[in-house]
């Protein structure tokens, strides 16, 4: 028998009739503290993506390489870069320490953050705040890549001819920024890699 609101179990045990009652109370009200913890997740999750998607940066024109030795057995040294606010995104600190760039190649990967190897620049509308707003673009760059060590912020490889590497900017919010080149096999003092990959993408 069910009455309103409660739930009666009858539990046979013998010869005897045992009845429990559980009431639906408690578990109804679980179930909607569940349902709206859900909801408040997923709303959580949603304002969460679109912050990402209005934080996003664009790469505005080619990728600069620098080469301390030039020719077959060229040596990088030097990258940069402009990124510009995508359309109707929202401000975006560039600000050393705050900012970082992984580089990886098929031998390493690692994180440039200290103003010894990276650098970053205003170029329109400066404010020297280091805020990537509209109509602002900000130059990273990359510099004394020849030089090897261990740990991070120097490369322990150097970036010679012939490969591939791929730069993630990584910005204390919004999407990050992915970029892939591949270097010649033969490096001029100044060249760009752009015609050996597609420009970047945000990666969501």
């Amino acid at each position: 028998m069910t009455q309103r609101g409660w739930l009666r179990v009858i539990r046979c045990s013998g010869s005897a009739l045992r009845c429990q009652t559980y009431g639906f109370r408690r578990s109804s009200g679980t179930a909607l503290s569940t349902g709206l913890f859900s909801s408040d997740k997923a709303k959580e999750t949603i304002q969460a993506g679109l912050a990402e998607t209005r934080g996003s940066m664009e790469l505005k024109g080619s990728v600069a390489l620098t080469a301390s030795t030039r020719g077959t057995a060229g040596v990088a040294s030097e990258i940069a870069f402009q990124v510009a606010s995508a359309a109707g995104g929202e401000s975006i600190a560039l600000m050393l320490g705050k900012t970082i760039i992984k580089y990886t190649d098929d031998s390493q990967s690692k994180m440039f953050i200290s103003a010894n190897c990276l650098a970053v620049t205003e170029l329109g509308n400066a404010s020297l705040d280091r805020l990537l707003e509209r109509n602002k673009v900000c130059e990273l760059h990359m510099s004394t890549l020849q030089t090897t060590a261990s740990g991070n912020t120097t490369l322990t490889n150097q970036l010679m001819t012939g490969e591939t590497f791929s730069l993630d900017v990584i910005p204390p919010s919004g999407a990050v920024l992915f970029i892939e080149r591949a270097t010649a096999i033969f490096l001029d003092v100044t060249m760009s890699p752009d015609q050996n990959q597609d420009h970047g993408q945000p990666v969501p």
